[in-house]
């Protein structure tokens, strides 16, 4: 069995198992190692953009930088718990609701969110308008590169 991965500028990685994949401890120890090899060579190339090397960055971090500069990021008006839904997908880890309506509501507190309806109704959106702040980091980028 051979599995191939081609990463950024066209490197190659292969995993290769020979073997009688017909006897059943075989074939699940050679699954096992597949399934291995794919996550870690996949998992790195699908990092988020906005997010540097090394940077470990809190939750409510990553909730502002991905309303921020994520085109995944809710567009309009959204509930937290259509947020915490997104969260989850993008970054792979679950985050109780109460934890992301803690933060939108200290992003919105800080100026960064708008706010709009009952508590139990509660809506919210970026108050800075996307286009504005990819500017931004077009413009900070372009700075750190000169």
């Amino acid at each position: 069995m051979r599995v191939e991965v081609e990463g950024e500028g066209g490197i190659k990685t292969v995993f290769e198992r020979e073997g009688d994949l017909l006897r059943e401890d075989l074939r699940m120890l050679t699954i096992r190692a597949v399934v291995k090899f794919l996550e870690e060579h996949l998992s790195a190339s699908e990092k988020i953009p906005y997010e540097s090397e090394g940077e470990e960055l809190t939750i409510k971090e990553r909730i502002l930088k991905f309303l921020k500069y994520d085109e995944r990021a809710p567009r309009d008006w959204f509930t937290s718990s259509e947020f915490k839904r997104t969260y989850e997908e993008v970054y792979g880890e679950s985050v109780k609701l109460s934890t992301v309506s803690t933060y939108l509501a200290q992003l919105h507190a800080e100026g960064f969110l708008e706010r709009r309806g009952s508590k139990a109704l509660r809506k919210y959106r970026l108050a800075i308008p996307r286009s504005e702040l990819q500017q931004e980091q077009e413009a900070a980028e372009n700075c750190e590169n000169e």
